[in-house]
């Protein structure tokens, strides 16, 4: 009988400060430099264009740096970003996808080119109580809020649409917080643009 010997290749987690310096940026940089920085080195060393040796390696240390940093900041790593197409979602015909839920669940992919258009076509304030829609890995949801200034009519006349924003507290549990439909349309810019890197 002959013994076969297996290699496992076991990636420790890169630390911050060497990501900065990998992608050679101050630790203090805001994300348009961080993503300025990662977008020039990606194409730079992306294996489709670049040959070389090392190059290959050099991509996935740029591509896992970004990915642990915006994972720092508590921003949504985009699908391809630390492994596979690198996040070349247009140039590479990458998709991102979303979530709606209303009486089932389905999953939307589309081009980042799309996505806010999308996701406006149908999660929006017109919709019912109760439709949520999942952006990476943060769930949103429409939900009723009833005026209290308005006694006993408060419950018919006093309802306004809130939209609900749900996040892990620190004990664990499920939590929710009121946002502006302006903020979430930022948070759907800024993952659409992060993705299309």
């Amino acid at each position: 009988m002959r013994a076969t010997l297996h290699w496992v290749w076991v990636r420790t987690p890169v630390d911050l400060d060497r990501c900065y310096r990998i992608l050679g940026v101050r630790s203090d940089a805001d994300l348009p430099e961080i993503k300025s920085a990662f977008r020039r080195l990606a194409r730079e060393y992306h294996p489709d264009r670049n040959k070389s040796t090392g190059a290959e390696e050099m991509f996935n240390e740029i591509t896992e740096a970004y990915s642990t940093i915006l994972s720092s900041h508590g921003l949504p790593v985009p699908a391809g970003v630390g492994g596979g197409n690198g996040g070349f979602a247009d140039e590479f015909g990458g998709k991102l996808s979303f979530t709606i839920f209303a009486d089932k669940e389905v999953v939307h992919s589309v081009s980042p080119k799309l996505f806010e258009r999308e996701i406006h076509r149908r999660f929006n304030p017109k919709l019912a109580p109760g439709t949520s829609c999942k952006i990476g890995t943060t769930w949103f949801e429409l939900d009723v809020e009833v005026s209290s200034k308005i006694p006993l009519l408060g419950s018919r006349l006093g309802k306004r649409k809130v939209l609900l924003e749900w996040y892990k507290a620190a004990d664990g549990s499920d939590a929710w917080k009121v946002i502006s439909w302006e903020k979430f349309w930022n948070l759907v810019r800024e993952y659409a643009d992060i993705s299309t890197i």
